[in-house]
């Protein structure tokens, strides 16, 4: 396996937006078509499809502090005071989960903070019984127990 992250090109749209989650993850993530759709209007972000090899497997989408509008909804700040990269998007398609894919998109994740400056990196996860935030914490998540529109703010400190 070798994950690299692309920016989406017009080629890649449509075998992204094929890739969908299981049926009982649905509500854990926006589907791809949705996540590329917004990214267009979302301020600051990056949105790369995730690929092994020729194999779409996920998409990834991120939020750099330093163009977001602050005075618009803000982006959780683990510190105030204190921005924090912002992992927007992570969804990995199901025929590719439990491959270790979304390990090495956390990998990407990280070092794509690194490289805008950052120590920290903040998500958020669907609050329901069968949340992805074990998922996070294996990869060294915590979460912050705040709760912001149904859903739990994680941090990263790197």
């Amino acid at each position: 396996m070798t994950l690299s992250r692309r920016p989406v090109l017009r080629d890649h749209v449509l075998p992204l937006i094929a890739l969908s989650v299981r049926p009982d993850q649905a509500d854990l993530v926006s589907n791809n078509a949705k996540s590329l759709a917004e990214a267009a209007y979302e301020p600051a972000s990056q949105i790369w499809g995730l690929w092994d090899d020729d194999t779409p497997v996920g998409l990834m989408a991120m939020i750099n502090p330093d163009g977001y509008d602050w005075a618009g909804w803000p982006l959780p700040e683990p510190v105030p005071g204190q921005k924090a990269a912002y992992l927007w998007r992570l969804m990995i398609g199901r025929g590719f989960q439990g491959k270790s894919y979304g390990g090495a998109a956390l990998a990407l994740a990280v070092q794509q903070t690194r490289d805008w400056g950052y120590t920290c990196l903040t998500a958020h996860v669907t609050d329901v019984l069968h949340s992805n935030l074990g998922f996070y914490q294996r990869y060294g998540f915590r979460d912050t127990g705040v709760v912001e529109d149904g859903e739990r703010v994680i941090l990263l400190t790197l």
